[in-house]
């Protein structure tokens, strides 16, 4: 097993912060890698979680659900979402959207998801969500590469000539200008 987790650290991520929010189970979320679009028409979205995970509960409950695409200036929150501790929400950190989950406010993209359909996959649940809302912004990604937080540019320094250089990523939480007063600049899903 130590083999096959050594060859998956080697496949280079995206960082996710998924989050829901329930009546009896209140607010909980986690940092997820395992996270990719299903479909383009409807729009659909698959995450993976440990079917040990507090979030799990939340989002039966609710039926919804929200991914937050990590930005390079957050390794903070990226960490805090992958301890066990429980009051991980609470904080300045996100922003509640209007249907319910909470979000991080300055993230790459957010999406709001309703649960589509939930698979049994081994230890965990793939859950399929249907984005019924969305907020994008402009800016580097965080990436996970071998079991560690990177910026994309320290990952994958270089490149050829000739190739794009990614926009800068000089922001830092709070200085998104999409989210007044708790609530996104937001796009529904069609």
């Amino acid at each position: 097993m130590d083999g096959f987790r050594a060859a998956l650290a080697r496949f280079p991520s995206g960082v996710t912060v998924v989050t829901a929010r329930g009546e009896r189970e209140g607010s909980h979320g986690l940092t997820v890698s395992a996270f990719c679009s299903v479909s383009a028409e409807p729009p659909l979205v698959l995450v993976c979680l440990a079917r040990s995970a507090r979030t799990l509960p939340a989002i039966r409950e609710s039926g919804r659900f929200a991914v937050s695409m990590l930005r390079q200036h957050h390794d903070d929150v990226a960490r805090l979402f992958a301890t066990t501790a429980l009051d991980k929400v609470k904080g300045g950190w996100g922003a509640l959207t209007p249907d319910g989950p909470p979000v991080v406010p300055d993230a790459l993209f957010s999406l709001e998801c309703t649960v589509h359909s939930v698979l049994t996959a081994g230890d965990h649940e793939v859950v399929i969500g249907a984005v019924q809302a969305y907020s994008v912004r402009d800016g580097a990604p965080l990436i996970y590469y071998r079991r560690a937080f990177h910026p994309l540019a320290t990952v994958f320094p270089g490149g050829r000539p000739g190739d794009p250089s990614l926009p800068r990523d000089d922001a830092r939480p709070g200085e998104a200008g999409e989210f007044r007063g708790g609530n996104a600049h937001r796009s529904r899903a069609s």
